[in-house]
């Protein structure tokens, strides 16, 4: 209630969306592979506070000033982390398309709200974080804690801290290298069809230039574990989802990301999100070593049970 009443109070004193965007510079030239394709080699990364939904009733765009203090707004969300991967980048922000600074990653329906039609809103409103149904088992905790659940995973995604992204091409081949579990993505630029009894959380991508942007379609996911975890309500991902998308370099350091999510499992209508990946100088991808089953989880669940024998003690003794 707090967040929502300060985004309340910003938006009171907001103007039109309108007039933020700047055009892309048409001077710029995409460099090219020695295959004579776009070149997204390298590594990019995302560090932006914009969540997937947009909180009402904020526009799509902001003036910088004012996307300044929404930024800090929606940094309150992490009240008492303690993960210093969150913070050390410097001060929240939002992610900045072509020009524009972004109140959240949906752009369409034009509210800035996933579609879900009465299946997805019941299942997306299941609290993955806080356990509604106490997570008593590793299979109940969420897919980032089991490991399972990857970021760079189509469509992908970004959290409130940095995440990485290595580009490597082929002439028939894009593998996308993140910094996190499930580290490989492979896009196959050869229409290769894998078979439909095949199925995987990332789905299988299929590739091909239109221009200078790669549009990539992604089918074959498995629906068994839907969510994929944002701040507040999950993106869902079913067995019946296509998903395109749309990666075009529109500066030197400035990747533009676009996707499509055709899903009537969970959703009225297809959506559409989109932000902007950051050009990493360094270029530098390290080791995230997660896995399924991890000492961690372990942990985890017999503190739980730690805790749950204290209570009984302390009730008995009272």
């Amino acid at each position: 209630m707090k967040t929502r009443a300060l985004c309340l109070s910003l938006a009171f004193c907001l103007l039109s969306s309108a007039g933020f965007s700047q055009s892309q510079d048409d001077s710029y030239v995409v460099p090219r592979t020695e295959y004579g394709q776009p070149d997204f080699q390298g590594v990019w990364s995302t560090v932006f506070n914009t969540m997937l939904e947009r909180p009402a009733p904020m526009p799509l765009a902001l003036p910088p000033g004012e996307a300044e203090g929404f930024a800090a707004v929606l940094a309150q969300n992490l009240g008492g982390n303690t993960d210093p991967d969150v913070d050390r980048f410097g001060p929240p922000k939002l992610v900045k398309v072509n020009g524009d600074f972004r109140t959240s990653v949906v752009v369409y329906p034009e509210d800035g709200q996933l579609p879900y039609n009465e299946l997805g809103a019941e299942v997306a409103n299941y609290d993955y974080f806080k356990g509604d149904h106490g997570f008593d088992h590793p299979e109940e905790r969420p897919g980032v804690e089991r490991c399972i659940e990857a970021w760079g995973s189509p469509p992908m995604r970004a959290f409130m801290y940095q995440l990485f992204h290595g580009f490597v091409q082929t002439e028939d081949k894009i593998a996308i290298v993140s910094e996190e579990a499930v580290a490989l993505r492979v896009i196959h630029m050869d229409g290769y069809v894998r078979p439909d009894a095949i199925r995987s959380f990332e789905g299988h991508s299929v590739g091909h230039w239109e221009g200078d942007t790669l549009v990539v379609e992604t089918t074959h996911y498995n629906g068994t574990y839907p969510a994929r975890t944002t701040i507040r309500r999950p993106m869902l991902i079913s067995s019946e989802a296509r998903v395109t998308e749309r990666f075009t370099r529109l500066s030197e350091n400035e990747l533009n990301y676009q996707y499509t999510v055709d899903d009537p499992t969970y959703y009225t209508e297809p959506w559409r999100g989109e932000f902007s990946f950051t050009r990493d100088a360094s270029g530098h991808i390290y080791e995230y070593a997660c896995h399924e089953g991890n000492y961690s989880m372990v942990g985890a669940l017999r503190g739980a049970r730690a805790q749950v024998a204290q209570q009984a003690a302390a009730d008995s003794a009272n």
